[in-house]
């Protein structure tokens, strides 16, 4: 098992860290919510983590009707998961989804669930119907539609996260660069300044900031296409 570990890229080490963290933390805060006095109010982590969940909860009823105890837990996990992931270089993890195979895994299990979801709750003969729709001649571009959606949102967390951190390597070294130019003095105040920079400007922005929007662009994105694979289309009247 460790000699596993230890072959596998620090991506996937970091992935597996980051679900065994939220596994643990999860029960935790889980087992303190059931131990509360209803008369009480939560305070502290469990407060937040309370307000958090009725928040989610509220915004996915609004899409998911009486489904929403069924898809909340899969759209929460996910949302849990990408918004540690794409903040772990803060706990000086690598970025999970900084490895194409895993932003990939992620188009692959969007897809499924998608699907699968679709077929269950609309079943297949209603399924195929809204594959056909306007006309059954269409269906092969709606099933192209149903493949290059989740595939696109998978490589959009990986193109973007990684466009970040090229993007923060090339402030860095134009920095150098000017230290080069202007000598002792220069490589003093590029030191200080990449410093600065990567304290008070990059690190808030490219691994913070950027991590958590598109951590919920993700959850956004995942939760409407599935909200329209199990709704009803509207009848004309």
């Amino acid at each position: 098992m460790i000699s596993f570990y230890g072959d596998l890229s620090p991506n996937l080490k970091s992935s597996l860290i980051i679900t065994v963290a939220l596994m643990i933390i999860l029960v935790i805060i889980g087992r303190k919510v059931a131990a509360l006095d209803p008369s009480k109010s939560p305070k502290g982590i469990v407060f937040i983590a309370v307000l958090i969940v009725e928040k989610l909860n509220d915004f996915i009823k609004e899409f998911y009707g009486k489904h929403w105890r069924t898809f909340t837990p899969i759209l929460v996990g996910i949302l849990l998961y990408l918004a540690f992931a794409n903040t772990s270089a803060l706990f000086g993890l690598a970025n999970p989804l900084a490895n194409i195979s895993i932003a990939l895994a992620f188009s692959i299990f969007a897809f499924f669930t998608i699907q699968i979801s679709g077929l269950w709750v609309r079943k297949p003969r209603n399924r195929f119907k809204d594959l056909s729709t306007p006309s059954v001649l269409l269906m092969p571009l709606n099933l192209i539609s149903e493949i290059s959606t989740p595939l696109a949102m998978g490589l959009r967390l990986f193109g973007n996260l990684l466009s970040g951190s090229v993007m923060a390597v090339v402030i860095f070294n134009l920095l150098n660069i000017l230290g080069d130019v202007f000598g002792t003095l220069g490589a003093v105040l590029g030191t200080v300044g990449n410093i600065s920079i990567a304290t008070l400007v990059l690190h808030p922005i490219f691994n913070i900031g950027f991590g958590l929007i598109q951590a919920f662009v993700y959850f956004m994105l995942l939760t409407i296409f599935l909200s329209m694979a199990i709704e009803e289309p509207e009848i004309a009247e």
